[in-house]
């Protein structure tokens, strides 16, 4: 019978670990007999890759690099390379292990250099725990287990643009069609977010053509690039759909607003900058839907996905609530909340607000108690379902059984404090009233003014 061996993470049951600390576990090896081995060693990698090749001018994946050949090619990057044998070596001679259990422990930490753990069609950011049995006359057998790294992206210290407003707008003229163009602008309330967080876009949408607008998509896309070095230096993309919302059309000669929802999914958090073989950025594209002799108007703005959420101060800008004016000098959160109860109709002054001051012209920061700013739950890891891959070993020297492993990515509930607003209700058509309803509100509103004519209204004291 052939051996068993496990790989176990410690006080980690999904294996997934932050730059910077230490993987620990244990293998735990069960032998129904015995076996003649030279060795068994650990090995614990980190790294990215990207290989395809081209076949009649198009790019395909593939999981073997051949050398030598002029249509294939190859990155790689190196993050993590550690070895251990926990019995012999490829140089020792051969030994025989009595069946029974064997336990062996291992720790490895990891720089905090590294990347966030993905997985794609042309290349990969990937983790392994490998468990190879070096036998003398046969193939040796390994055993892979997958874990999730990942590179630790705080919104709140990146850009500070990432708190404001996107805005983005496009004009698609027809030329051949001998019509007036069609104007599409897009309003994201923020450029950062993270995983579980509700995206809102507002769109406007006046078509002035001819031809009438069928539909209106919005679509998140995952936007990765490989890069290679052997036998040269080629980029190639791939586009991965991870949400998309439809709404309905605009008429021709006529004006529309939509405003839809997008719940972000478990995926790895933007990386531009720290791999050179593998680049993940996101973008959230807009398109109009027109006829088939129309080109498609589109608007497509870049987004940042990270780890950490950023800090909200405040409750968001409903479209109930009239908007705080830019030159209003409220900087503080506490501010933020008297200015938007100003505008709500359930608003009620208290001693408390009586008594605060609003902070002096000049004071920008932008300030965030620890009475206001809600503790977030702790995130849930969730698998990222378009990432499955086989890390089984592809060498041909060595036996290894097929393995999927998917990544997990940390999955906010952020909207518990913060729910976006949903679409505008529609307009209510007007219920048609009776003409005996009509008279019975004319004769009381006569009653309503007799009874004020009789009133004797008393000079008030204070002279003007």
């Amino acid at each position: 019978m052939s051996n068993n061996c496990q790989i176990t993470f410690d006080q980690n049951e999904h294996g997934t670990y932050f730059t910077g600390q230490v993987v620990t576990g244990k293998v735990i090896i069960n032998l129904n007999k015995t076996k003649k081995l030279r060795g068994i060693k650990l090995q614990i990698s980190g790294y990215a890759q990207a290989q395809w090749r081209r076949k009649h001018g198009r790019v395909v994946p593939t999981n073997q690099y051949r050398p030598g050949r002029n249509r294939y090619f190859m990155g790689r990057e190196d993050y993590i390379a550690s070895t251990t044998y926990l019995m012999g070596s490829e140089q020792a001679p051969t030994t025989t292990i009595e069946a029974g259990s064997y336990t062996y422990t291992f720790a490895c930490p990891i720089p905090s250099h590294c990347p966030s753990s993905f997985e794609g069609l042309y290349g990969h950011i990937r983790y392994l725990a490998k468990v190879m049995f070096i036998r003398p006359g046969a193939s040796n057998r390994t055993t892979n287990v997958g874990f999730t790294v990942l590179k630790l992206l705080d919104l709140n210290q990146e850009n500070k643009m990432l708190r404001e407003p996107a805005s983005s707008e496009s004009i698609e003229y027809f030329c051949l069609m001998q019509t007036k163009p069609v104007h599409i602008k897009v309003t994201l309330q923020q450029q950062g977010y993270v995983p579980g967080q509700f995206m809102l876009v507002h769109a406007d949408v006046r078509n002035d053509s001819s031809s009438d607008c069928r539909k209106l998509m919005i679509m998140l896309y995952l936007h990765a690039k490989y890069t290679s070095d052997v036998p040269s230096m080629q980029i190639v993309s791939e586009k991965i759909l991870l949400a998309k919302r439809e709404s309905g059309g605009v008429l021709h000669h006529c004006q529309k607003s939509y405003t839809e929802t997008l719940r972000i999914p478990a995926t790895a958090p933007t990386c531009e900058h720290l791999s050179k073989v593998v680049r993940v950025s996101y973008e959230v594209r807009i398109v109009a839907v027109m006829n088939w002799m129309m080109a498609n108007p589109k608007v497509i703005i870049p987004i940042t996905i990270g780890n950490v959420p950023l800090v909200t101060a405040g409750p968001p800008t409903t479209y109930g609530i009239a908007a705080v004016p830019r030159d209003l000098p409220c900087t503080s959160a506490r501010a933020m909340e008297l200015a938007a109860g100003v505008n709500n109709p359930s608003y009620e002054l208290t001693e408390e607000l009586e008594d605060y001051e609003l902070p002096e012209d000049g004071d920008d920061e932008f300030e965030i108690g620890d009475d206001l700013a809600p503790e977030l739950p702790p995130p849930t890891y969730e698998q990222a379902m378009f990432m499955t891959a086989d890390i089984a070993d592809t060498d041909v020297n060595t036996v290894s059984e097929a393995t999927r492993f998917t990544p997990r990515y940390p999955v906010f509930d952020v909207d518990t404090f913060q729910s976006p607003p949903p679409n505008p209700p529609q307009k209510r058509r007007r219920r048609r009233r009776h003409r005996g309803e009509q008279r019975a509100d004319k004769k009381q509103l006569a009653q309503d003014q007799s009874s004020v004519d009789e009133k004797q209204f008393v000079e008030s004291p204070v002279q003007i």
